[in-house]
């Protein structure tokens, strides 16, 4: 496998829709870039034309040099007139970004087409090519895992990996439906990749909502910055997968157990140690609650029923809130007596002991959070629990960016071996910095002069999917109503927060400046701006940069005045908003208890 990489390893562009392919297809231009990595080494790199608005483009990597690589047409071609021979370059036909034209007129057998050729920023490039040679099956199923080969490549043409890609498949919820796909990657060794620590998994973030493509990099920046614990590392890369360009990408770090990621204990392993002789995953059933509805039962969980249990089942776990319709995808997981659905990201495979542990200790927690005086019937006050600080940080931040995810989904929280809970990883902001404008219960959460995240409700997903029914509070709404906790989260910003956010704000329009040129080949593959012309392109696209560095430094001076206080909201709600509401969560809490009653949940 790896030996075929190394003797060919095409990068193919694509048209974007049914109607430039069938045009592309009836009368194309059939011509293509190829350029050897080295003089020693006969691997190519071939690009060929992506077809839209009635001419063709050439997507650029920085990776390969223009005055190497060889444009190749099939029969008798000119560019501008000066006949293509064998020897006849990139540059030749289009200049470089810098030195020259960047638009030729080509004629082959008597045809004519407009081209050109649109260079990228100085940044990696990502070359992969799956075994299928196609991304059919894994578009057609997210969960659907295949291998492949892969190459990344450092802007100046260094090669970072070259091997076999153990899988790649989809990810992401709502991302997902997207034009432009997330995937997530697994790599067949451990690598170190741009000094982000050895890991074999990384993500693929598509950023398709993110018309900057800057936020997630801003957030993670800023509390790097900030000094975040295990916060995801990531860097911007031109994504080419089975000779098609994909656009623009983030690479990320993802949210696991690992000494260079959660360096915490692993559960996923001592599972393994205590059952030597099965595969979990493959030889294991599903207990508890697991149906199609099960998100939406109260004091219910899912596990895998496991022979033999670990030692010690306190730690390491990271957990993530999510909303109850995903619940039903996922293998293990509970539902806290609030409604709020968790889903095990470690131990993906949880069994029935770690379930009842950590959703024990959870529900002590959130009963004394949600008390009138922090203490659950235990006596035990909701500090106990927690690391304070890490919650106080970890809200103050969402409320910065103004994430209305916060309490919801791509929530996460880990928990170590005889300690206490912690809020963490910050993860996904894509749709966050002031781009998302559904407001809920009240919430702006485009404008940066205005709290969202302590005012957020869950989503009470139903039996009517994800219709909004009723008011129950996030669990950062219930902690911002406590003196102490607002408090630390005040603390938190003026004492560490706040910095990092200072230098993600300097830092922000550099890293833009960046990644410009590879952002508008992004927008031309996807047609972002709903126009072609690069200089529009462009210009639309430092726009969308300015808007969030805007939000940002806003958000910044609005929580330098305001944090500190309890704040209050006062929701307004129609009377037949009212009636409708109470109609559905009459039915749905009906249904909800005859499914509990008589288990029928796993039968749906």
């Amino acid at each position: 496998m790896k030996k075929l990489l190394s003797v060919f390893l095409a990068i193919v562009f694509v048209f974007s829709s049914a109607a430039i392919f069938a045009y592309a297809a009836d009368d194309g231009l059939n011509a293509y870039i190829i350029q050897p990595e080295s003089a020693t080494d006969s691997a190519q790199r071939k690009i060929e034309p992506f077809g839209a608005n009635g001419e063709y483009y050439f997507f650029i990597p920085s990776s390969i040099e223009p005055r190497e690589a060889r444009f190749v047409v099939d029969g008798e071609a000119y560019a501008d007139g000066v006949k293509i021979t064998e020897a006849t370059t990139v540059y030749d036909v289009f200049g470089s970004g810098t030195f020259g034209p960047q638009k030729a007129e080509l004629t082959v057998g008597g045809n004519k087409y407009s081209v050109n050729a649109v260079f990228g920023s100085d940044i990696a490039s990502i070359f992969i090519e799956t075994e299928s040679g196609s991304l059919d099956a894994i578009h057609a199923d997210k969960s659907h895992e295949e291998s492949g080969l892969i190459e990344i490549v450092y802007g100046d043409g260094t090669v970072a990996y070259d091997g076999i890609l153990d899988t790649i498949k989809g990810r992401g919820n709502s991302t997902w439906k997207m034009e432009k796909k997330p995937y997530n990657i697994k790599l067949d060794k451990k690598t170190d990749l741009f000094g982000m620590g050895k890991s074999k998994k990384w993500s693929l973030i598509a950023n398709h909502t993110d018309l900057s493509l800057i936020r997630n990099a801003y957030v993670y920046y800023a509390a790097i910055y900030a000094g975040i614990e295990y916060t995801p590392m990531c860097m911007p890369c031109d994504v080419y997968i089975n000779n098609e360009y994909q656009g623009q990408y983030l690479l990320t770090t993802r949210v696991e157990v690992d000494e260079t990621r959660v360096d915490i204990e692993n559960l996923e392993d001592a599972n393994e140690e205590a059952n030597p002789d099965i595969d979990i995953e493959e030889d294991c059933s599903i207990g508890g609650y697991y149906g199609r509805y099960a998100g939406l039962l109260e004091g219910t969980s899912k596990w895998v029923n496991m022979p033999n249990e670990p030692d010690d089942v306190t730690g390491g776990y990271i957990l993530e809130m999510e909303i109850a319709n995903r619940y039903v995808d996922e293998v293990s997981g509970f539902v806290t007596n609030m409604g709020q659905p968790f889903i095990m990201k470690s131990p993906e495979y949880a069994s029935k002991g770690e379930i009842d542990y950590i959703s024990k200790y959870y529900q002590d927690f959130e009963d004394a959070v949600v008390s009138a005086d922090g203490k659950n019937s235990q006596g035990k006050h909701y500090s106990e629990y927690i690391d304070v600080e890490s919650f106080a940080e970890y809200y103050v931040f969402n409320e910065w960016t103004s994430n209305m995810d916060c309490g919801l989904t791509s929530t996460y929280l880990y928990k170590p071996v005889n300690d206490v809970l912690y809020a963490g990883p910050v993860w996904d902001y894509d749709i966050a910095l002031g781009n998302n404008g559904i407001g809920r219960f009240g919430c702006d959460y485009t404008n940066p002069n205005e709290f969202t995240v302590c005012f957020g409700r869950q989503y009470r997903n139903t039996i009517f999917e994800g219709r909004d029914v009723d008011h129950v509070p996030t669990l950062f709404n219930v902690l911002c109503q406590k003196q102490e906790f607002v408090d630390a989260a005040k603390k938190a910003w003026d004492s560490k927060i706040s910095h990092g956010v200072v230098l993600a704000n300097q830092a922000m329009p550099i890293y833009a400046d960046l990644i410009t040129d590879s952002a508008i080949m992004n927008a031309v593959r996807w047609n972002i701006f709903g126009t072609y012309d690069l200089e529009e392109i462009e210009k639309a696209y430092k726009a969308e940069v300015g808007k969030v560095c805007n939000f940002a430094s806003v958000r910044k001076g609005f929580l330098d005045k305001n944090l500190g206080t309890i704040q209050v909201q006062d929701v307004e709600i129609g009377f037949f908003d009212k009636i409708t509401m109470a109609i559905c969560s009459f039915i749905n809490d009906v249904f909800e208890k005859i499914i509990v009653t008589f288990r029928l949940v796993n039968l749906f």
